[in-house]
Parts: C-alpha cells; structure tokens; sequence
C-alpha cells in the first residue's frame, strides 16, 4: 500500500516538473517580447519625438554685454559702482579729471569773442570798399557822358574837338571801368576776409569758432560718464588715479533688460519648427525649475568650409564614421525673466540650459515631453 502512495507521488513530482519546464521557455518568450515592445516604442518615440517635441541641452544665456569706454582721456578721479552692483540708466558709473577741458572750453570761448571782433572790423573794412566803389561807378558814369557827348560833337563837326582830347577822353573812361572792376574786388575781398555775412548762421568764422565752443562743451560733459542702459557692473578694471583712455573700455555692463537662449537644434528638428512655437527650458543654475517661452528666430545658415581660392582645387575631407555627424543650427529663444523674481538675479551670460520645443500636431508627444524635462529638471540636482 505504501509502494503505491510512493508511486503515485513520484509520478505527480514528475508531471509538475513537467509543466515547470514548459512554463520557463514561455517565460522567456513573453520576457524577450516585452522588451522588443519596449525598445520599439523608445524608437518610435525618438523619432516621433525628434521632429515633434526636439530636445536638446546645447544652449547658453544670451544678453547684451556692453563694454563702457570713456569718450574723451584722463585721469580718473572717481568711481562710483563696483562689481555686481546693477545700475539704472543715468546712474553715475566713473569721473575723468576736466581741468584740461575746463581750459579747453575757455580758450575756445576766447576765440569765439574774438571771431566776433574779427567779424565787427571787417565789417566796417566792407563798408570802406563799397563805398570806393560807388565813388568809382561815379566816376564812370561821368566819364561815360562826357566821351559820348564829345564824340557826339566830333561827329556834327570835326573841326569843333580834337582829336587829341577825344581820345582823353576815351583813356578816362578806360581808367574809370578798370576803376570800377578794382572797386568790386575790394568789395569781395572785404567780405571774404571777415568769413561772409556778418550773421553768425552763415558766416563761416563765426561758425569755426561757435563749433570749437560746442566742442568742448561736449568733451566737458564727456568727463562724467553715466549708464547707458539697465544692467548690472563686472570685470570693473579701474580705479582713481588710472588713466582712462578715450574708446578703452574700463568697466563691463551686462544688460538684463533684454535676455534670451541661443539654442542649438540638428537639422532634422527643424522640420515642424516656426517662430511662435511653444517651449520650456531648464536651467542648470535653477534645477527643479521650468520656464516657458517661444521660438523667437530659426538661423538660416551658418558658416561652413570657406570656397577655395580661384586657380586652385578643393580640397575633400574623407569621413570614415560609421554614423554621420548632424548638422546643428542656431535657434534664438524669448523667454519673460519676470515669471520668476529669483531668475534675473540667478541668470548668467553663457550660463548652460536645456530646451524642449512643443511642434503643432503631436499631443503624446508633448505630454510625454513636459514629463520628460520635468524629470530632467530634478535630475539637475545630481549634476
């Protein structure tokens, strides 16, 4: 009795091994196909994903740096701002000593005082040749009426005048019109001489010595140099006592007012893409954060080998990569800096961030995208 419970159990032992052993190849089977499942969905969507919702975390922080250079030379004999301090425009940033000028504008003045005199006594030097010149156009009227009557009379009657005194008479009015010309010289060289009209919009005298003054006026005003624009101070490379140079910037501004991303696409993510397409961005230096923003310009080319040189041939670069480098193109991205109060004062110009662009036209896409950089974002903590 006993040998035929053992038997029984035996053979039930081997069935459930049986059936274990059929069960593990199925196992395997669901198992490799979950993971060939897998691995085609991630396909799809990369390639969904690359031309629908394109990633990428080739992107810096743009704004405009501005170097500030003092328009005219000197000493410098204050500063104002230091590192980091943000300024508002006309903010006082540094001084450059102004004796010089301050001597420049009075020597200036002085000769505008005396292009003034200068004008008043040629002035008078033109009212002098104008009137040599009305007594000379006097003088030839008469000489013109007493040829024309002697000639008049040498006509009815030869034996009445000379000859010998019509001809002096021809000789004066010669002398009278050469007069005249002289006289209308005078009067020229009178005006030329005191720079034209006496008024001062035309004479050009005057207006030399009006645009020195104005000139230095305006070096003066240059001694005091102020902000241009909204934006924070660095790389100050000045102090008092420093000799400042006219166009060398001593100081750097960093512009905030206007900010946005220079990101780097591929080419095949710029299919679906426009201006006005939505993203979102993550910056390295705000992990956890998402910003959002828009496509703002799509670079059209960029700079590539340079043609050769006429008379010679080109020159082939032979790529032997298995896989073909992507092209990758400018993206320009706008972004509000007031949509978080600490992303101004966190922001820095070439400071690194990532970019996801949401294409019309693929909503899974975009969804499983704002998870995507959502995860990035906290991932950020770690590096």
């Amino acid at each position: 009795m006993s040998r035929g419970l053992g038997d029984v159990y035996k053979r039930q032992d081997q069935d459930d091994q049986g059936a274990a052993s059929d069960e593990a190849p199925k196992a395997v089977k669901r198992g490799g196909a979950t993971v060939v499942v897998v691995i085609l969905l991630s396909l799809v969507f990369y390639l969904a994903g690359d031309r629908y919702t394109p990633y990428t975390t080739q992107a810096r922080v743009q704004a405009y740096v501005v170097g500030v250079a003092p328009q005219v030379s000197g000493t410098v004999v204050e500063v104002a701002v230091q590192n980091n301090q943000e300024v508002e425009v006309g903010d006082l940033l540094f001084r450059v000593d102004t004796a010089q000028y301050e001597i420049a504008l009075a020597k200036a003045r002085s000769d505008y005082e005396n292009a003034l005199r200068q004008v008043d006594a040629g002035d008078a030097g033109v009212d002098a040749a104008r009137a040599n010149l009305r007594s000379a156009l006097a003088n030839l009227e008469k000489a013109e009426k007493d040829t024309s009557r002697l000639e008049r009379l040498y006509k009815e009657d030869p034996g009445t005048i000379s000859t010998r005194r019509l001809e002096v008479s021809s000789a004066t009015l010669d002398s009278s019109r050469a007069a005249v010309s002289a006289a209308e010289a005078g009067v020229a060289q009178a005006i030329e001489a005191m720079g034209g009209a006496a008024d001062e919009e035309t004479n050009t005298i005057l207006k030399v010595a009006r645009t020195a003054v104005e000139k230095a006026e305006l070096d003066l005003e240059r001694t005091v140099i102020r902000a241009s624009t909204r934006g924070v101070i660095t790389d100050l490379r000045t102090e008092v006592g420093i000799y400042a140079s006219a166009g060398a910037p001593v100081m750097t501004q960093v512009s905030f007012q206007d900010v946005w991303i220079q990101a780097e696409f591929t080419e095949n993510n710029l299919g679906r893409m426009k201006p006005g397409t939505p993203v979102e961005l993550l910056f390295d230096v705000m992990p956890g954060e998402v910003y959002h923003g828009e496509v703002a310009n799509i670079g059209l080319g960029i700079s590539a080998a340079q043609p050769p040189p006429p008379g010679t041939l080109p020159s082939i670069s032979n790529n032997r990569d298995w896989l073909r480098q992507s092209q990758r193109f400018p993206v320009i991205v706008r972004f509000p800096v007031d949509q978080d109060p600490q992303l101004v004062g966190n922001l820095r110009v070439g400071g690194q961030a990532s970019v996801i662009a949401y294409n019309e036209g693929a909503w899974l896409t975009a969804l499983l995208g704002r998870a995507y950089i959502r995860v990035m974002s906290i991932l950020a903590y770690a590096y």
